[in-house]
């Protein structure tokens, strides 16, 4: 498990340096489109890059000549005594399972509330392959999967520019998109 914990801090640190690239580089451009796939590509590829081995072979050159030695005899060891686990290991190991099922548990509370704000608004009508959701609740307009959902006090009032708004964020696909990050964030709690 340390090594994964190693691989973790890896994808910390690869997490950082992209976030930095873009936040000096990329944050002022008005081109969302690419920022948005900049950023999830950057989320995947910091989990990516900590997985390749980068091999470099340098030849070494002697200039002593090799040496022959005589075989030294063989000793056989009695038992292999294997070394304990040292606890901090543990700890950090229950620590960071217990950190992602936190992470996750949230994550899954998330999408669940949001199933039931859908489950319980009132379908009002279905526009390009979009459900238009009308709730109750007083809350800002969104997008999820196919669906739009906005507050009574939204479509009382003039709402097409909303809709326009939330059908770009489904045709782009931005709920998948917030899934995968929500899940990858929750292994870097």
């Amino acid at each position: 498990m340390m090594d994964f914990l190693i691989y973790d801090g890896k994808v910390a640190i690869a997490l950082l340096v992209f976030y930095l690239f873009y936040r000096f580089l990329l944050k002022k451009e008005t081109f969302h489109r690419f920022n948005r796939l900049v950023l999830v590509g950057t989320a995947v590829l910091s989990f990516l890059l900590p997985l390749c081995i980068i091999t470099i072979y340098k030849p070494m050159e002697s200039e002593r000549p090799a040496i022959v030695t005589e075989e030294l005899p063989k000793v056989e060891l009695a038992s292999a005594v294997s070394p304990a686990t040292p606890w901090w290991t543990i700890v950090l190991t229950v620590l960071f399972l217990v950190g992602v099922v936190f992470m996750l548990v949230r994550v899954l509370v998330s999408i669940l509330s949001i199933i039931k704000i859908v489950r319980t608004g009132e379908e009002v009508q279905e526009e390009e392959g979009c459900k238009v959701v009308v709730t109750e609740r007083d809350i800002d307009p969104f997008s999820w999967m196919k669906y739009i959902v906005l507050s009574r006090k939204d479509w009382g009032s003039d709402h097409a520019s909303i809709l326009v708004h939330e059908k770009a964020h489904i045709s782009l696909g931005h709920s998948m998109e917030i899934i995968l990050v929500d899940i990858l964030s929750s292994l870097q709690w």
